[in-house]
């Protein structure tokens, strides 16, 4: 799975990986890889943060999150898997969403034949301890949803197309 971090205004490219034991990942960062275990500490806003044999405390809050005492303005952006159905492709044409990771499918907030717009979330999908939101990259017909709630998907598969 990969994402875009902002962190105190400065961009880096994530990608996280399954990790060598169950619940555990890797996460790689400017090419250089950090195991990491992430847990839920009781609260919704506080984590148990394992990197690579060290323990942080995580309180996350709107827009940001505090490691030890010091507070970092963050902003994530995933990738959500979308890919167009044919190469060559512009921005109008089928386009599939796929599953970035292996996982259990959640909830599913769209069927075929209809409107979904941009932004808008269609899939709810669950890895690694993580809820992920694959949402509509563009305004359009939902063309097909090939999943439903309670489903495991494997990388890759794809999960609805999007038609003009």
């Amino acid at each position: 799975m990969k994402f875009i971090a902002t962190v105190d205004g400065k961009e880096y490219r994530v990608n996280v990986q399954p990790g060598a034991k169950p619940g555990a990942f890797t996460v790689i960062v400017g090419g250089q890889a950090h195991e990491v275990d992430l847990e839920r500490a009781g609260r919704d806003w506080l984590y148990s943060l394992l990197l690579d044999g060290r323990s942080f405390e995580i309180v996350r809050a709107e827009g940001e999150i505090s490691v030890g005492g010091r507070a970092f303005a963050i902003e994530v952006e995933r990738d959500v898997g979308l890919q167009r159905a044919h190469a060559g492709e512009g921005a109008s044409g089928p386009a599939q969403l796929r599953a970035p990771i292996p996982g259990l499918v959640v909830a599913v907030h769209a069927g075929p034949g209809d409107q979904a717009h941009e932004g808008q979330t269609l899939i709810i999908l669950e890895a690694m301890k993580m809820q992920m939101e694959l949402k509509s990259p563009r305004a359009g017909r939902l063309a097909e949803v090939r999943v439903q709630a309670g489903q495991e998907v494997n990388q890759g598969q794809v999960l609805a197309v999007i038609a003009d």
